[in-house]
């Protein structure tokens, strides 16, 4: 069996023996990837489907946690958090609403079954194998269970769901509990994905390692305790491939911006709800539509951007001629029919906060306030995550620099399985993680900084992005602005 423990939002920094002593102990006994990549947009949704497909939103579609899509020359908002949001992009998109294949897709064909239990959002648990009842397998989340017959059989056996809290223990807890009293032991699966939504839930609502998601990281790596002593106990530890992931990082909130109020202000949106400017976005980064992709108007609001503080790196679409101050979508792997004319990260900065942990930012002006902690952005504090994997296949005791990203893991989960990955995938397999493979520093790597300059007034305008390779894939590490006062 391949079990994907998924611990929403956990930082690198975060994963120390006073904390996660479990988690520590695996990374001891497998192998730890110290430069593992989230997708950007650094949200959950996106990475979902980084993690399921093997590929970038170039690929996968899913080019932030909300986007539009225009069907009949009228846009459509779609809001990933939201299952029934995601049914009705597969209805309108004829069953794309993932442009490629997921996890679940693929074994479900090759005869394999799937399981996840989830709790995150209805949306983040419907990513995880949204043909679920075409493919087989079960999926299970605190607001829904597909197939649907299951769920009074899960509820007798195991109870009903207990309420969300902060932290959010006790869904954690019996969401661990379904998946060693009931999932393992009545449909043996191929692969097992166990989404906890813990520290994320509990730092939006609080900070980044404050008490409460200190306390929220310390039951994750409880859940993670039982689940070693249970597989040991039914002599499955020596069977079981585990590995142990975050979707992204996160930073500490230091200001919030409503960019549609700044834009209409400005004078280059009509109102709150006209559709000539349309945006999305409630985290670290806003996706920018511009009505028929209007080239004077992408570059009037990149040239406003550019004058804003709160304004990180920004990219936008092939669907424009170039804009020579901005990158292009491409360069990260996200160009796409459904991005954006233009992609903004808000800035961000290496200071503590309160707890004294680094990584500050602006951010989108929504339910997450100041203090409060976020992502989204292309901050290395959001795009520098956690994997860790141990078990009969991998590499004991080791440590790799060697650049991974969640677009790795469906690559690699097949090729443990003796399955072959669709070739239009973005991800690679680990193979210096593995048993009897190249040690780590056999793989080539390289690392470059890209810059493009705009002056405007008295000020340059600079942008830089990071992005390192590991043979043919792309990794990108961070983004960053840096604004030069000229001296003429």
């Amino acid at each position: 069996m391949i079990l994907i423990v998924v611990l929403d939002g956990l930082r690198p920094d975060q994963m120390t023996k006073e904390h996660m002593p479990n988690l520590c102990h695996l990374a001891q006994k497998g192998i730890h990837f110290l430069r593992h990549h989230a997708t950007f947009p650094t949200e959950t949704r996106v990475n979902v489907a980084s993690l399921m497909t093997g590929c970038y939103p170039s690929g996968h579609g899913l080019v932030g946690n909300q986007f539009y899509i225009h069907e009949d020359k009228l846009p459509w908002k779609i809001d990933t958090g939201n299952r029934h949001s995601i049914a009705f992009l597969d209805e309108m998109t004829k069953g794309n609403a993932l442009q490629r294949k997921s996890m679940g897709e693929i074994l479900g064909e090759r005869g394999k079954m799937m399981v996840s239990i989830n709790v995150g959002s209805s949306g983040c648990a419907y990513l995880n194998n949204h043909k679920v009842e075409e493919t087989g397998g079960l999926l299970t989340n605190p607001q829904f269970t597909i197939p649907d017959t299951e769920a009074e059989m899960l509820h007798s056996s195991v109870g009903a769901w207990p309420p969300k809290g902060i932290p959010n223990s006790a869904q954690i807890h019996h969401a661990t509990t379904i998946m060693m009293d009931n999932v393992i032991p009545k449909y043996d699966p191929t692969v097992t994905v166990l989404w906890l939504s813990d520290p994320d839930s509990t730092q939006h609502k609080t900070s980044v390692s404050s008490r409460q998601a200190l306390a929220a990281i310390s039951q994750v790596d409880l859940e993670l305790g039982r689940i070693t002593k249970y597989l040991k106990a039914k002599g499955l530890a020596t069977s079981t491939d585990i590995l142990v992931v975050s979707d992204h990082g996160q930073s500490t909130v230091t200001c919030t911006v409503d960019v549609a109020a700044e834009l209409i202000k400005a004078g280059l949106k009509e109102s709150p709800e006209s559709n000539d400017v349309l945006l999305t976005g409630t985290g670290g980064c806003i996706l920018i539509y511009v009505q028929d992709h209007n080239q004077a108007k992408v570059k009037v609001i990149t040239e406003f951007l550019t004058r804003q503080s709160w304004c990180g790196p920004l990219f936008t679409s092939s669907s424009t001629d170039p804009i020579p101050y901005t990158f292009p979508l491409g360069l990260i792997l996200n160009q796409n029919p459904r991005s954006p004319d233009i992609l903004m990260s808000f800035a961000w900065k290496s200071s503590p906060n309160l707890s004294g942990i680094t990584g500050v930012g602006v951010f989108a002006q929504g339910k997450v306030g100041v203090g409060g902690g976020n992502h989204g952005s292309i901050s290395p504090y959001e795009i520098n995550n956690v994997l860790i994997a141990t078990g009969p296949h991998f590499k004991r005791g080791t440590k790799t620099v060697i650049p991974s990203g969640n677009v790795d893991l469906l690559p690699t989960v097949l090729h443990l399985l003796g399955l072959a990955h669709p070739k239009a995938v973005d991800g690679r397999v680990l193979v210096e993680a593995l048993e009897d493979e190249p040690n780590p520093e056999e793989v080539s790597i390289k690392t470059q900084v890209h810059e493009v300059a705009d002056r405007t007034s008295n000020i340059t305008f600079k942008q830089r992005v990071q992005i390192s390779t590991a043979g043919q894939t792309v990794y990108l590490d961070k983004g960053w602005v840096v604004r030069d006062r000229n001296s003429s």
